[in-house]
């Protein structure tokens, strides 16, 4: 095994070595004169200043205090992972607001941290986060390392872009950064048609990346680039005419070549390994959108869950309590709170309130021990897109009451699943839930009227599965482990 790991690693490094040495990158084709990026960081820099969006983490990025431009950045890198700008700004406010400093950050709970995090999906980061700031704070005397290399090293969730933003950003250290609007950028401006997706091409636009960056404000430029790639030079429909450097991007020279200075005649090299692929060819029509290139996303997968939205009454007559359970501390969704949830399979095609959920239910004692079910009904199906999953949730309203002399308080738990709590809405608005969950209890409030009835929804219907109502009450049952008091 560490023989073929060795050959891997070593065939690897041999493309990347290939590419880099090409005679193509060296003669021009796909890298930039010392002029030429003399003249992009003169004219990038010069638009960036003039054209810069006012957020706040750029405000804070140049405080006196290294810590707080470290940090400030360190904060708004990790959200605007996988997340638009216009979704992380009010998020980013309410977190600086609540912790703004690493000391503040490492007092605070986990829980808490996904509470405000709730909603800006993909949750390991705000663990990530949290963790990092409590390094810093109890293993590092409280300071923030201020070089990429040694911020890549030593903190948790810090990969080569979040580490090269804060050393350029926050520390003002020579060193470029690519990510996706990088990559669009300097793909199109070098004319890089290979496939964008694998590791010895975007090397390759690391290694340009680095040679670019102006060595007197490298934060500004890569944030320049960024700016640039999100604003102007963006996946479809890019607004070249108003690009400060268009006029040596080779993209933009092919597409246009009577408004372009220099030469026109740029045609891809069958034996390069930088130009487009000889069977993904140019195309008039796509312009400058041809770069960059990139495997086709393999399809997300489909799945089906039935979600409990399980009742109880309270003292109060107006309100009602719901039943949520603490999702593992790994994987998925990992720490968020969530309505029960079964995969599909485990349930047959024609669930209602007279049949095999009540008892399935009632018979596994998995859920509910020593409460009785009053009402089983469907209400809704609600969609929701993951970034690999198309989930569909079969939403159920199941309504309970306690029996006399039992442990209404007793819940059994699938493995690994951490505790339960009772919740109504006003405190299930405010808990770390996704953005799935709380669409899914949207729905159910949506489609239950007062009275507690369910509006007439017709239920979407699906392929039946095969398998007896008792096999597959069975399954139910042997998904619950453990059993565990609130």
């Amino acid at each position: 095994m560490k023989r073929l790991r060795s050959q891997v690693k070593s065939c690897l490094k041999t493309e990347t070595v290939e590419i880099e040495n090409s005679e193509t990158l060296r003669n021009h084709h796909h890298a930039l004169l010392e002029e030429e990026i003399r003249n992009l960081r003169e004219k990038l820099i010069n638009w960036y200043d003039i054209n810069k969006r006012d957020l706040q983490w750029r405000d804070l990025a140049k405080h006196i205090d290294p810590n707080i431009r470290g940090y400030s950045v360190l904060v708004s890198e990790i959200m605007l992972q996988q997340t638009q700008v216009a979704t992380v700004k009010s998020y980013y406010s309410k977190w600086i607001e609540k912790w703004p400093d690493l000391t503040a950050l490492s007092k605070a709970t986990l829980e808490e941290v996904n509470t405000l995090w709730s909603g800006l999906g993909y949750y390991s980061r705000g663990k990530r986060l949290h963790e990092a700031a409590c390094k810093i704070v109890h293993e590092m005397d409280g300071t923030m390392p201020q070089k990429a290399e040694q911020l890549q090293k030593q903190l948790p969730g810090v990969g080569p872009y979040t580490a090269a933003a804060i050393g350029s950003i926050a520390f003002n250290e020579r060193v470029g950064l690519v990510d996706g609007n990088v990559i669009r950028v300097i793909t199109r401006l070098c004319s890089i048609g290979a496939d964008t997706s694998k590791k010895s091409v975007v090397d390759v636009i690391w290694k340009l990346s680095n040679e670019m960056v102006d060595p007197e404000r490298p934060g500004d430029f890569n944030q320049g680039m960024m700016e640039l790639g999100a604003t102007v030079c963006t996946p479809k429909s890019p607004l070249c005419q108003s690009c400060p450097i268009s006029l040596m991007c080779r993209a933009y020279k092919r597409s246009n070549p009577k408004e372009a200075a220099g030469p026109a005649d740029i045609e891809d090299v069958p034996d390069c390994l930088l130009c487009l692929p000889i069977d993904q060819p140019w195309t008039v029509k796509d312009g400058v959108t041809n770069y960059p290139r990139k495997a086709k996303k393999t399809a997300a997968k489909i799945a089906r869950n039935i979600v409990l939205i399980v009742e109880r009454p309270t003292n109060e007559s107006d309100s009602n309590e719901y039943l949520l359970w603490q999702r593992p501390v790994n994987g998925l969704l990992a720490n968020l709170w969530e309505f029960p949830s079964f995969p599909s399979h485990q349930w047959s095609d024609d669930l209602d309130e007279s049949s095999e959920l009540t008892a399935a239910l009632d018979q596994s004692k998995g859920l509910l021990t020593g409460r009785t079910i009053e009402r089983c009904q469907y209400v809704a199906d609600v969609f929701h897109q993951f970034s690999h999953i198309s989930q569909t949730y079969g939403l159920y309203r199941v309504a309970v009451r306690a029996c006399e002399n039992a442990k209404d308080n007793v819940v059994s738990l699938p493995d690994h699943y951490q505790g339960f709590r009772w919740l109504n809405a006003r405190q299930i608005a405010g808990a770390a839930i996704s953005t799935a969950m709380k669409k899914v209890f949207r729905a159910f409030t949506q489609n239950v009227d007062g009275s507690g009835s369910s509006s007439s929804l017709k239920r979407k219907t699906k392929s039946k599965e095969t398998g007896t109502v008792s096999k597959k009450q069975m399954t139910l049952q042997s998904y619950f482990k453990n059993s565990q008091t609130e």
